[in-house]
């Protein structure tokens, strides 16, 4: 489709009888708005239109009617840069009295950006508080050289100060995220896994090298130069962004280091002739050859890594060209290439490689050859269609993380995960921290063997038959590092979960008292179970350290107990049942869950109750109830946990989703959930499902 088809498409579409309201974020150029412009048809429905940009003329040139209004947004008050700027550094203490001449002459050259703000007091909450010469120093850096300066580049000239603040290593780290294309949320763990294959993350005693990567990330937040955007459980950044500002300064630092050479499919010029990380990224769907890579050098290449490449006749030559001339490469990022269905055999001559990434390639199976790569630290086969691998797999002794599976519903993680057969004696693969997911149909020899990979910290099970149970409990016992276990039970002919039972942990031979810190029940952080239980594992209530749960179709009968091996976790944050009880209700009693924060009620067909007795649940912030179509009332209690912030109702009775529709502020229901800052409901209409807020906002 041109453009030309396009606008009209859109034009077309927007002429319907209907109000509509766009909003065109962070644009820079007088010609976009020029281009699209004419496809915003004014209906006189009452249509609004927003533009955000830093630029005057992008401002104007869209704005030049009558109605049309430009909103220059304010610098933040010195009230509301000191407030932020406190908070940052100093949390709920003040500044101390020595440092605050000194703090007010750097906030000022802020001039109340909120970016720079954050920026300068990321920079100085490192700093030595007892010091006051070592913020001096700073003031004079920001000195003169901010005279005069507009208000992008007094911000970057702050930016600029926090990267040059930063230790040898974070500043290889940070560069090193100009890998990824403007506003893209970068996944953590395949950034922190890249900073290791790369030798950016040193090794520190008593730490894996992606513990350390984790905290050079954590740094560079608390430096205001990345942002989360998405935590996965335990605090532990899952997504992430840098702001449009912090990579322009880490794009020419990049450039001017030689760091990184990126390539869309155009004409580019490049530096530097000899390349040593080359990134692919997205370009538009032209088979045009990439003439430049003919100009330069892959001789010195030692990384290639393709982001949402949506060009693969681009990124295969290239590819291609890398390597035949390259057998020095390290690094081997594929992921997302969908069109590649095969390993190129070249692949296996690169004797140093130590990263493979080929996450959701349409890989169908892993050759012999891969034996040959005995440098290999890092294998991902996550999401393709490897079912297998070959005995050759055992002879990589370096191999510290193993991926390889398929989700069984791509829309619905609590189906569980297909995993891999594995050859004999996979217990020899004894530096293997991460190894997802096993397929243990073939009995309990292979569940045995995990027990001798004693450095696991991730491990994923599939099809795990009822007769090793016992087999696993023995080895999970030996796994005194792990941290995430999931298990997925096997399936019957008619595609049910055979019932299991996990109650086989020696407890004569590991005390699940405290004297025994090597313990799993120790170190375990994320549980979850897929599949039929016959009882709740007693072991699960001495998992001191577990963050979050998931029980997933356990169909635990009436007289189990769900909650009470759960009740005193010290730890316990998140808790997601979905298909996981038969019984009629759940009460949730005073003292207990005193950390939890978020809870999942799923698919309960059974339950007609809930009860949160003074005293439990009082840091719960989100509960979600989702298909429990017998419940006919709020939960009793609700109105106890007083730090609810968002309330999710969704499948219940037909006689409580009535009652919720018609929500006022004299009923009962009204008063149970008051406090709560967000009230969503989900429902079924004539147009298909909807979500309707009763109140509240997305926090």
């Amino acid at each position: 489709m041109t453009a030309i088809q396009l606008k009209q498409c859109v034009k077309d579409f927007l002429q319907q009888p209907v109000r509509y309201a766009i909003v065109f974020d962070d644009v820079w150029d007088v010609e976009f708005w020029n281009a699209i412009r004419f496809a915003l048809p004014e209906n006189g429905y009452g249509n609004r239109v927003m533009l955000t940009t830093r630029k005057t003329d992008v401002a104007s040139a869209s704005c030049n009617k009558s109605q049309d209004y430009v909103f220059k947004m304010a610098p933040l008050s010195f009230e509301d840069s000191w407030t932020l700027f406190c908070s940052k550094i100093f949390k709920e203490n003040g500044c101390p009295a020595h440092l605050i001449d000194v703090a007010k002459g750097i906030l000022g050259k802020c001039e109340g950006l909120p970016l720079a703000v954050l920026a300068i007091s990321g920079l100085l909450a490192l700093k030595d508080l007892n010091i006051a010469e070592e913020w001096e120093m700073v003031r004079r850096s920001l000195g003169g050289e901010l005279e005069g300066c507009g208000m992008l580049d007094r911000v970057k000239k702050i930016l600029s100060l926090s990267y040059n603040d930063l230790p040898c290593h974070l500043k290889s780290c940070l560069l090193y995220l100009s890998i990824y294309p403007e506003d893209f949320e970068i996944r953590c763990g395949r950034l922190v896994r890249l900073w290791s294959a790369e030798r950016f993350v040193g090794k520190k005693e008593g730490m894996t090298v992606e513990d350390v990567g984790y905290n050079y990330l954590r740094e560079l937040v608390n430096r205001s130069l990345i942002q989360v955007t998405q935590i996965f459980y335990e605090g532990i950044p899952y997504a992430c962004r840098i702001h449009d500002l912090v990579r322009e300064i880490v794009l020419s630092k990049a450039r001017e280091q030689n760091m990184i050479a990126i390539t869309t499919g155009q004409y580019t010029k490049w530096l530097y002739e000899k390349v040593r990380r080359l990134v692919v990224h997205s370009s538009s769907n032209n088979t045009e050859q990439h003439q430049e890579s003919q100009c330069y050098s892959f001789n010195h290449l030692r990384s290639f890594i393709t982001i949402e490449s949506m060009n693969p006749p681009i990124s295969r030559a290239l590819l291609c060209k890398a390597l035949k001339s390259s057998r020095l490469l390290k690094v081997l990022d594929l992921s997302d290439e969908k069109t590649l269905e095969e390993i190129p055999n070249e692949i296996f001559n690169l004797y140093h490689l130590r990263h493979l990434n080929l996450y959701r390639t349409g890989v169908k199976a892993v050759p012999k050859f891969i034996g040959k790569l005995r440098n290999l630290e890092y294998l991902d086969l996550c999401e393709t269609e490897v079912k297998e691998l070959p005995v050759e797999i055992l002879k990589l002794q370096n191999l510290e993380h193993l991926m390889v599976y398929q989700k069984v519903d791509s829309s619905d993680d609590s189906q569980g995960y297909h995993g891999f057969k594995a050859p004999p004696k996979l217990g020899g693969l004894l530096a293997l921290q991460s190894l997802t997911t096993i397929d243990a149909s073939n009995g309990s020899v292979i569940v045995k063997e995990i027990g001798a990979l004693t450095q696991l910290r991730r491990l994923g099970i599939s099809n795990l038959r009822r007769e090793d149970g016992k087999v696993l409990c023995s080895s999970l016992a030996t796994l005194t590092s792990l941290r995430q276990l999931n298990i997925s039970l096997i399936r019957n002919d008619g595609g049910d979960y055979e019932v299991m039972d996990l109650n086989h942990h020696d407890q004569q031979q590991h005390s699940l008292s405290s004297s025994m810190p090597s313990s799993f029940l120790q170190s375990l952080r994320m549980l979850i179970l897929h599949g039929r239980l016959e009882k709740m594992p007693k072991w699960i209530a001495h998992l001191q350290s577990l963050v979050r749960i998931d029980l997933d179709w356990s169909g635990l009968r009436d007289e189990e107990d769900l909650l009470e091996p759960l009740r005193h976790l010290p730890n316990l944050v998140i808790i997601q049942f979905c298909g996981s009880y038969q019984g009629e209700g759940l009460c949730f009693k005073a003292g207990g869950f005193l950390k939890l924060k978020k809870l999942y009620l799923e698919k309960l067909e059974k339950l007609k109750w809930l009860k949160v007795e003074e005293g439990a649940l009082p840091n719960l912030r989100k509960l979600c109830l989702d298909t429990l179509p017998l419940l006919e009332e709020l939960p009793l209690g609700i109105q106890h946990s007083r730090n609810l912030r968002k309330l999710y109702l969704s499948g219940l009775s037909s006689q409580l989703m009535e009652k919720l529709e018609n929500l006022n502020e004299e009923t009962e229901d009204y008063r149970k959930i008051a406090h709560v800052s967000e009230v969503v409901i989900g429902l079924w209409t004539d147009e298909g499902w909807r979500l309707h807020r009763l109140w509240g906002k997305n926090m």
